[in-house]
């Protein structure tokens, strides 16, 4: 073999680790980014706990007192913490632009009449719903408007 081929040769090889060492790298990255997801998952399982706890104060009227007003602050503090470490994630709330409900992007758990609205579309978002980049990681649960 010439010289030449030997250069052709090596440069074939090279462009050929490159590639395997690219599709490595790809892997990894994907891998990592999946964890990070499945991560997020759980702390949506810690934000829904907040929420299950501010709705129960609510319901029991547990917001009365100037002293259980200071700890319902705290706990809201650190879920707003949780909501912005998520964020810094790449995790968003899924949103409804103009009240229009994207069955992709949620659930319908009830319905309500309201004669302001056309069938369809959002009045109340139940339970917020998340993504990750393009992909869902809870659907959001909402009720939607139902005349007739």
């Amino acid at each position: 073999m010439s010289k030449f081929d030997d250069i052709r040769s090596e440069i074939t090889r090279l462009v050929n680790d490159n590639i395997q060492l690219n599709n490595w790298i790809s892997t990894q990255e994907q891998s990592a980014d999946n964890q990070v997801g499945e991560i997020c998952k759980k702390f949506l399982e810690v934000l829904e706990s907040f929420e299950w706890a501010e709705a129960t104060i609510h319901e029991r009227g547990l917001d009365q007192s100037r002293i259980s007003t200071s700890a319902i602050q705290r706990m809201l503090t650190a879920k707003t913490k949780l909501l912005e470490v998520l964020e810094s994630y790449g995790v968003y709330k899924i949103e409804f632009p103009g009240g229009v409900f994207d069955a992709s992007k949620g659930k319908i758990v009830g319905t309500v009449a309201d004669p302001e609205k056309e069938d369809g579309m959002v009045a109340a978002i139940t339970r917020d719903g998340f993504y990750r980049k393009d992909k869902l990681l809870r659907q959001a649960e909402v009720t939607v408007v139902k005349n007739n």
